[in-house]
């Protein structure tokens, strides 16, 4: 019933978003050429889909976000995990990471031309800058906080380097870890955007350019509202796999 109840409640406030974006676009508060209807963008999206182009697009898009973000999860864990754990080393570390994690992926932009010019690899950069620095924190945060009473008390029954990390650690550090993973994933997605607009020739986000160029504004909503449902898909998943992984934890007991 909690389940239904969370389902229907969320179909309420897409229809209720819906609704109101309705009224605006229809009421003549907003240019209809700015901001054009639901329906029209449902055109619009029916008629890439039929032609291929959004399909094109949306898969490219895809393959860049999925490539820099696993890429980024192998280095934001592994390196929040072993700065998490010794101090000397995040010592070393940490202040090279804190200086470059306010440096907005945009300000990359030139200097990935430059190195890998223009592309996939640019895009693949792009989104690892920008999600490598939150799961990086997520995990040092995580590992930062366990409680020393529980290491000493696994510690003293015989556990091990590996038992520890697998019984102890990994399972202890994912109630942070994971809300970092989801939050990770969708600056991913505004970086692979961002790349694609500038720096690539397929992509939603050059789909969105090319149709703002022509003065088709419908085709850049539907490509904003292609991007929001796959993202919204793509952080459902790992709501849904957290929830399982945490199920133990307070917060999932509700």
């Amino acid at each position: 019933m909690k389940i239904n109840d969370e389902y229907w409640r969320n179909i309420l406030g897409i229809c209720l978003c819906l609704g109101f974006w309705q009224l605006l676009s229809s009421s003549g508060l907003v240019d209809a050429f700015m901001l054009p209807s639901p329906w029209n963008v449902c055109q619009a999206l029916a008629a890439m889909a039929s032609d291929g182009s959004l399909w094109e697009n949306l898969v490219a898009s895809l393959k860049r976000v999925a490539a820099g973000y696993l890429l980024a999860c192998a280095a934001g864990l592994s390196l929040g995990l072993i700065c998490g754990w010794w101090r000397r080393v995040s010592d070393l570390i940490r202040p090279v990471i804190e200086a470059l994690r306010p440096i907005p992926p945009l300000a990359w932009v030139p200097i990935s031309i430059l190195w890998f010019g223009l592309g996939d690899a640019s895009a693949y950069f792009l989104v690892f800058l920008g999600c490598v620095f939150p799961i990086f924190l997520a995990t040092f945060t995580a590992i930062r906080s366990l409680d020393q009473d529980h290491l000493n008390a696994a510690m003293c029954l015989g556990a091990g380097p590996g038992l520890l990390l697998y019984e102890v650690l990994i399972p202890a550090s994912l109630p942070i870890v994971m809300p970092g993973l989801r939050l990770a994933l969708g600056i991913g997605w505004m970086c692979v955007v961002t790349a694609e607009l500038i720096a690539a020739e397929t992509g939603l986000g050059y789909l969105i350019q090319q149709s703002r160029m022509l003065f088709q504004i419908q085709n850049v909503v539907a490509g904003m509202v292609a991007i929001g449902a796959i993202g919204y898909l793509m952080s459902a998943a790992l709501e849904r796999l957290e929830r399982r992984v945490n199920a133990w934890a307070p917060s999932e007991r509700v």
